[in-house]
């Protein structure tokens, strides 16, 4: 990651819309949650979670906040990489199955095989999650993933019908191979896709400092989470929560 380039684009967007608060981002020492952690200047350690701002999964979100799709039944994910550890997989997925189902985790069961899981998650208000992660794809393989929310009337899903590798905006075939281009934030160019989404979470932070101790207390009930889920494997039982968290 260019740590520096991206403070320095978070300073911008800091005194182009004038926000007070102050801090840069740092890389994260472990394997856990996202890859930068803010550090804001009055002390405070901020565990991101920029997946929540990402545009395909906010958008998601609204169909099931605005009642399009009604009554929501079963969340299905999946997410394959080659450069990403099981657990960082199982946390951003375990995180999504209950700010997209807008309920807290109930029960997990896991079957784990080397780096890879497949999860049953139940919400606390009775919906379920199917997800499937793997860190096993061919180093320098473009990562998979695919979202999809089924109600009683609609589904909707982050990627298009039959698709599961995400599309680029343009492809440049030349002598020296392939290119692809994807610009997805007009005033974050430059970056990568990765990199774009932790400026725009620190900024988001910044921006709504009561982020803070919301996203600190999500990254401890995940990280336990995952320990949680990984130890279904070996007790060949389902971790359930009596209180929602």
């Amino acid at each position: 990651m260019k740590i520096t380039e991206m403070n320095a684009a978070l300073q911008w967007l800091r005194e182009k819309y004038a926000v007070a608060a102050n801090g840069v981002l740092a890389e994260c020492a472990d394997n856990m949650g996202a890859a930068a952690e803010l550090k804001c200047n009055d002390g405070t350690t901020v565990k991101l979670l920029p997946w929540r701002i990402e545009r395909r999964f906010f958008e998601l979100k609204k169909l099931v906040d605005d009642k399009t799709l009604e009554n929501v039944s079963t969340l299905r994910f999946a997410w394959m990489t080659s450069n990403k550890s099981l657990e960082a997989l199982l946390y951003r997925e375990l995180d999504l199955c209950a700010f997209l189902g807008e309920s807290a985790i109930r029960s997990i069961f896991a079957t784990v095989n080397g780096k890879t899981a497949n999860l049953i998650v139940k919400l606390f208000d009775t919906k379920s999650c199917s997800v499937e992660c793997s860190a096993m794809l061919p180093a320098g393989t473009d990562e998979i993933d695919r979202h999809e929310i089924i109600a009683a009337r609609g589904v909707a899903c982050d990627r298009t019908v039959d698709t599961q590798v995400p599309q680029a905006s343009i492809y440049q075939f030349t002598a020296n191979g392939e290119k692809r281009y994807t610009d997805t934030d007009t005033e974050l160019f430059g970056f990568e896709n990765e990199e774009i989404l932790l400026i725009r979470a620190a900024f988001a932070v910044l921006s709504n400092p009561a982020l803070a101790e919301v996203w600190n207390k999500t990254d401890a009930t995940l990280r336990k989470q995952v320990a949680d889920a990984l130890a279904t494997e070996a007790n060949g039982k389902p971790v359930i929560y009596t209180e929602e968290k």
